[in-house]
């Protein structure tokens, strides 16, 4: 290679955002960049004409590492990609994302190796944060709401105090379920889980109180029921606010005593088990229309937990499309990176009357049929529910300026009260307030 061309290369080096450096076959480094040296902290006087080792010694310079075969064969199939620690010049440790190339070194037949380097250090210790503050027991969230929950549900597992879960459909009632199971003392043994809307009355009594032999028709021998099931742990009851008059009146035995009958059966049994009953009714109204019983109520709603619906948590709608991308099943034969941030605003604009159940689909269908490596407002396809009882209006709202400044008046400048008050979520109207030049 010409003098000239080292020189061309070394300013193309230097307008890169990159910590580039080169060296040739016998490992001595021929161009650093300055960004280089901000990076490694070494000077280029320090290390032009030294071996590589200088840089990098043994946290990254061992036996047949990849930069060393690289330069001993001058050659390369592909480019070379890969993440490591690195060592500064003031000793600090770093992570960081190399890439390895080879340059021709005209008629001699002798190349060098170029090395980009970024530094990775920060998205790492993110990503690291990330999965500490995001999840809980997959349960994915970084919202104040959910992280109140995380902090709730390791407060109360510890004890058996019985425990009511209530939230729309598709806010996570079994996942909160699980995760009070996983974090009390009762976590060794299997939660038993009962859906208490999927059989019929008799069916439901039979299933979790067990009969005799005899007791009905087709009862052909003895069998127990999952409270007997889930003795020593715990049983979650879903959709509890569909039992039945009768079975409302065995549960209230249960909770009271914590002793079941089997059905045809006058023998009690006591049970040693934790109950975790959960719903979408709003169980208070079921009480005063007189379908549900007061006194059973209050014997399942020990601790209450109230579920927010997505509409009202939307901030965790980035962490939670990210979750469903990377897990989604095709990505083994479809290449996917994430959606565009187009779709993302789409996806936040969106009141999800379905929640977060409604939001794994969409983000399922959109994996399948989008065409490219993202996906993008077409792909989404969202159909506003005509009717629903949870959703305003899907569509974006026409709130004029005067609207809400009248209504921040009306809070005393506070933002979540009034974008509740205006049917908004607060992300939505800082928007507006910033489209409408209002000062936040």
């Amino acid at each position: 290679m010409t003098e000239e061309n080292s020189e061309y290369l070394s300013n193309i080096f230097e307008v890169l955002d990159e910590a580039v450096f080169v060296y040739d076959q016998d490992m001595i480094i021929r161009n650093f960049n300055s960004r280089a040296e901000e990076i490694t902290r070494f000077k280029k006087e320090e290390v032009i004409g030294q071996k590589c080792t200088t840089l990098f010694k043994s946290n990254i310079c061992q036996n047949n590492c990849a930069l060393c075969m690289t330069a001993k064969t001058g050659e390369l199939k592909a480019p070379l990609r890969f993440q490591s620690k690195f060592i500064r010049r003031d000793g600090s440790e770093r992570m960081g994302d190399f890439h390895v190339g080879l340059i021709n070194k005209g008629d001699s037949g002798r190349r060098e190796v170029m090395v980009a380097i970024t530094d990775a250090t920060e998205v790492q210790l993110l990503r690291e944060e990330l999965k500490e503050t995001r999840s809980f027991r997959n349960i994915i969230g970084k919202s104040s709401a959910m992280a109140d929950l995380f902090k709730f549900i390791k407060n109360i597992a510890a004890y058996d105090s019985t425990i009511l879960i209530q939230g729309e459909s598709g806010t996570g009632k079994e996942l909160v379920a699980k995760a009070i199971h996983q974090e009390s003392p009762r976590s060794e043994k299997r939660l038993i889980k009962v859906n208490c809307s999927s059989l019929s009355p008799g069916l439901l009594e039979s299933e979790l109180f067990g009969h005799v032999k005899g007791a009905f028709t087709g009862a052909l021998r003895d069998r127990e029921g999952r409270f007997e099931e889930a003795n020593g742990s715990s049983i979650f009851l879903d959709e509890v606010g569909d039992l039945s008059p009768r079975v409302q009146v065995n549960l209230l035995r249960v909770l009271q005593e914590k002793e079941i009958e089997r059905v045809g059966d006058n023998r009690t049994r006591k049970v040693d088990i934790r109950i975790i009953a959960a719903t979408h009714k709003d169980l208070m109204a079921e009480v005063r229309e007189g379908r549900f019983r007061e006194d059973l109520f209050y014997r399942l709603n020990v601790i209450p937990i109230q579920l927010p619906p997505l509409r009202m948590r939307k901030e965790d709608i980035p962490l939670l499309v990210e979750h469903f991308v990377q897990n989604w099943d095709g990505l083994k034969t479809k290449q996917l990176s994430g959606i565009s941030p187009s779709a993302l605003r789409t996806l936040m604009d969106y009141d999800w009357p379905g929640n977060i159940r409604e939001l794994e689909n969409v983000i399922e269908r959109a994996c399948v049929i989008c065409t490219g490596k993202t996906i993008e407002p077409i792909d989404l396809n969202l159909i506003p529910l005509q009717g629903s009882p949870n959703i305003k209006d899907t569509r974006r709202r026409v709130i004029d300026r005067e609207t809400i400044l009248q209504e921040l008046k009306n809070c005393g400048s506070n933002q979540t009260l009034a974008a509740e008050r205006l049917g908004l979520h607060r992300v939505t109207l800082w928007r507006k307030m910033k489209g409408y030049g209002i000062d936040a």
